[in-house]
C-alpha cells in the first residue's frame, strides 16, 4: 500500500508592488461581498504606515494581508486566501508573518474586524488567542452585517 503523500504549501511572502494592484482587486471581488476597491490598495500602497504583504507560490499570487502600526498598536486590515488554496496552512503563514513583526515594533496589541458569519477565520484568529472585545454595528454592507473586533494581547508572550 503506498501512502499519499501531501505536499507542503510553503508560500514566499513579499511586499506588495504596485504592479500587483490590479490583480489584488480582482482577487479582492471573487472573495469578498464587500471588496476593497483598486484605489484602496493604491491608497495603502501610498502610506508608508500601512503594510501590504503578498503570498506567493511559483510566482502566483495565492493570499494577501495588510496591517498597520498606530501608537504601539497593530491592526490587521485585510487577511485572504484564493479559495482553491484554502487549508493549505496559508493565511497561518500570513498571519504569523505578520505577528512577528508586530512583536518587533514591541506593540502591546493587535485587532482585527471579521464578519461573525465567517466562522473559519473566527476559528482560526482564537487558535492564534484573539478573542472578541465588541462588534461595530452594521459596519458590513453586503449582505448587512455587524464586524466583531477582536484582540490579541500580546504582552502576555
Amino acid at each position: 500500500m503506498s501512502k499519499e503523500v501531501s505536499k507542503e504549501i510553503n508560500p514566499v511572502i513579499r511586499p506588495m508592488e504596485r504592479a500587483d494592484i490590479n490583480l489584488l482587486a480582482s482577487l479582492e471581488t471573487s472573495i469578498f461581498s464587500d471588496p476593497w476597491p483598486a484605489e484602496a490598495f493604491a491608497e495603502g500602497l501610498d502610506n508608508s504606515d500601512h503594510i501590504f504583504l503578498i503570498a506567493e507560490l511559483d510566482k502566483r499570487i495565492v493570499g494577501y494581508a495588510s496591517y498597520y502600526i498606530e501608537i504601539g498598536e497593530g491592526r490587521i486590515t485585510n487577511l485572504a486566501v484564493i479559495p482553491k488554496y484554502r487549508r493549505k496552512a496559508i493565511a497561518k503563514k500570513l498571519l504569523d508573518y505578520i505577528l512577528g513583526l508586530v512583536k518587533k515594533a514591541k506593540c502591546k496589541y493587535i485587532f482585527l474586524d471579521v464578519r461573525p458569519s465567517n466562522e473559519a477565520a473566527i476559528a482560526l484568529y482564537c487558535k492564534y488567542k484573539f478573542y472578541e472585545v465588541y462588534r461595530r454595528p452594521k459596519y458590513y454592507q453586503n449582505p448587512a452585517e455587524d464586524a466583531m473586533v477582536m484582540v490579541r494581547n500580546l504582552d502576555d508572550e
